[in-house]
């Protein structure tokens, strides 16, 4: 479904963990963000693009390889991919399709286009990278934490901010590679905030905000619940960081990735 609509952005929202990908429409160029989830939801927002483009070129950014962002890579032919270069580089390119083609099969899904993992023609490499598309800069910023391969998008003069899978409303962080690079990513998130005039941010899952305190709080909410539950482990006060699940709408499921979270802080504990 429809998410969130302007003259120049479209946020769609899947069903499954309320998964956004986003379409950005300019004179110079559409750009596609992680078209996901369900076959029939990746359909709609390649019929979507394919009503529009016209003759402008497309272009189709990555904002992190976990398998439900890559979903729909090979939906769009053609188009101009962007990706960091540690997504190019990721040694785990084959059981990420594995995971593709596991939830395919576990739900008896068919597409109509082949999986695989996705080829970028441009790698962002450098933090604060740019590019320009006509009177459009992106900005680039490393985003990791979540994974090792994430950025930050900043679109202007559009003021949008395309984050990945960090500053969620619905989620607390959710911690795969360092949770020290997940703070220095928060850090960038202050910094793009003071530098840039943010109009619009889309995550990864949940919902847009379009105001400062909203974004700001969102950012002061993830440095809380890292900061806290590395103070609580370090005390050995483990149970005590599961209180944070009632804050949130789906502890079930979420009481899984939180738990992730805490082996992987323990490791770098050492404890």
């Amino acid at each position: 479904m429809i998410l969130y609509k302007d003259k120049h952005t479209t946020v769609f929202q899947s069903a499954l963990f309320q998964t956004t990908s986003t379409v950005v429409e300019t004179p110079d160029f559409i750009l596609v963000v992680d078209p996901c989830w369900l076959p029939q939801e990746v359909e709609s927002i390649r019929r979507y693009v394919d009503e529009r483009k016209e003759n402008r070129p497309v272009y189709l950014l990555f904002t992190h390889s976990d398998y439900d962002h890559i979903i729909g890579y090979n939906a769009f032919p053609g188009s101009t991919v962007i990706g960091s270069g540690n997504m190019s580089e990721n040694t785990e390119k084959e059981e990420i399709v594995n995971q593709i083609l596991r939830f395919d099969d576990s739900y008896y899904l068919t597409r109509n286009y082949k999986i695989a993992y996705p080829e970028t023609n441009i790698q962002i490499k450098e933090n604060g990278q740019k590019l320009q598309l006509g009177d459009y800069t992106l900005t680039f910023y490393h985003a990791k934490g979540h994974t090792n391969d994430g950025i930050y998008t900043i679109i202007e003069p559009l003021g949008l901010w395309i984050a990945g899978d960090f500053l969620s409303d619905i989620e607390f962080p959710y911690i795969y590679s360092s949770s020290y690079d997940y703070e220095a990513t928060l850090e960038t998130s202050l910094a793009i905030l003071g530098n840039h005039n943010i109009k619009l941010l889309v995550p990864g899952h949940g919902s847009v905000a379009s105001n400062y305190p909203e974004i700001n709080k969102r950012i002061k909410d993830s440095q809380l619940y890292i900061e806290n539950t590395r103070k609580l482990l370090c005390e050995n006060k483990e149970e005590q960081t599961y209180m944070i699940l009632g804050n949130y709408s789906f502890p079930y499921i979420m009481k899984k990735f939180h738990e992730g979270n805490i082996e992987l802080m323990k490791k770098e504990l050492g404890k």
